[in-house]
């Protein structure tokens, strides 16, 4: 992954998905749908159609297509993680761009806790 903020961020929702089984089905059942995320160009698939439950470089591969797309800055996704910049709030000044089903991009917040970085106790 590249040297970016969010290359730790991406890599931690690819963690969850493999290895935490309750929250991939929790995630797939409330979402349902593929995601694009682009982040200064660069797009990542997030597959969280029914039994999917995947994050992978690149384009959706296969029999997947976009139900939502979002562009967004590398520093502005990592805020968006990290809770100091909100999708509503980044949608409305800009630094979001959504194509595809606004209902998707609502659900958003679950999808940004699962690449939060995890307390270590």
């Amino acid at each position: 992954m590249p040297d970016k903020s969010s290359a730790p961020l991406l890599a931690q929702l690819s963690a969850t998905l493999e290895k935490d089984q309750e929250q991939r089905k929790a995630l797939e059942n409330k979402i349902k749908g593929v995601v694009v995320f682009v982040i200064d160009g660069e797009q990542w698939t997030l597959d969280l159609r029914e039994g999917k439950g995947s994050l992978a470089k690149g384009p959706p591969r296969g029999d997947a297509k976009p139900d939502i797309t979002l562009t967004i800055s590398d520093d502005n996704f990592a805020k968006m993680v990290m809770g100091k910049l909100g999708p509503q709030q980044a949608f409305l000044m800009r630094k979001l761009k959504i194509s595809g089903s606004m209902g998707l991009a609502m659900k958003l917040q679950p999808i940004l806790d699962a690449a939060a970085p995890k307390a270590k106790l």
